[in-house]
């Protein structure tokens, strides 16, 4: 009986020890992201191509408006939600001028950790996103800052 009551003491000392690990090692969320586009009016040249970026300050309430970049056959808007209902998240929208949404993504996260990931060619969490639309493209990514 001892025994066995002693094993499981250990046993918990070491999962205990392993969450409090897990917890001090958590990345915080960063305080902004930037994303990063290339808007081509014709998605065959780079004729009148765009390439502005938007930072987007993190808000742990929902009273945040997204930030927004405007181009001539699409707009895309950008929030980064530390803390909401929904949970960590950050939410990419390219829609029409006239506000019908095209593409919608929700990016989850637990930590701040999971935004520091990059897809490869240095393309942040999101990865390298294209929308079409009317002739014209958009390319999407978004990185955590610094």
């Amino acid at each position: 009986m001892q025994i066995v009551t002693g094993y499981r003491s250990a046993v918990l000392t070491l999962l205990l020890a392993a969450v409090v690990t897990a917890c001090g090692s958590a990345s915080a969320a960063p305080a902004s992201i930037t994303c990063h586009t290339q808007y081509r009016p014709d998605a065959e040249t780079l004729t009148g191509a765009r390439e502005p970026s938007v930072t987007v300050e993190r808000a742990d309430d929902l009273a945040q408006q997204p930030e927004t970049v405007e181009f001539e056959t699409l707009t895309l808007q950008v929030t980064f939600h530390g803390d909401a209902p929904e949970g960590r998240n950050v939410s990419v929208v390219v829609s029409t001028p006239d506000g019908r949404p095209l593409v919608r993504d929700l990016y989850q996260f637990t930590d701040g950790g999971e935004l520091s990931r990059e897809f490869a060619g240095g393309h942040g969490f999101t990865g390298l996103q294209y929308v079409f639309h009317e002739g014209a493209s958009l390319q999407v990514w978004c990185q955590a800052d610094a």
